[in-house]
């Protein structure tokens, strides 16, 4: 007989999309001013909200009660708004960065 899957699993899901989740906010609304910088990061972070919306699907497949999958489509929500946040900051700055640091490697001193 198969045992029952550990609750721990479920907190630790949950644990994790909301710590990507404040990364993210915490990136994108951090200043006023464009973070050029930071878009490496939020598309790192966009990456591991992918991954977190994969593990609640899965997790949604071994827990059979109606109060842990509600769980997990909370987190599931928590991940999948993340990932649009972070997709859109990066859509649309990323050009202006792009061309911010071809206009800063032009106007460099060659040797």
């Amino acid at each position: 007989m198969p045992q029952p899957p550990k609750r721990s699993r479920l907190l630790i899901t949950a644990v994790i999309a909301l710590i990507t989740a404040g990364a993210s906010a915490w990136l994108t609304l951090r200043s006023t001013a464009i973070q050029c910088n930071s878009l490496a990061p939020l598309t790192v972070l966009a990456t591991l909200a992918a991954f977190l919306i994969s593990i609640c699907f899965r997790q949604m497949g071994r827990y059979p009660d109606r109060r842990a999958r509600l769980f997990l489509l909370c987190c599931l929500l928590v991940a999948a708004a993340t990932l649009f946040a972070d997709f859109r900051f990066v859509r649309r700055y990323r050009d202006f960065c792009d061309s911010l640091q071809q206009e800063i490697r032009q106007s460099a001193p060659t040797r």
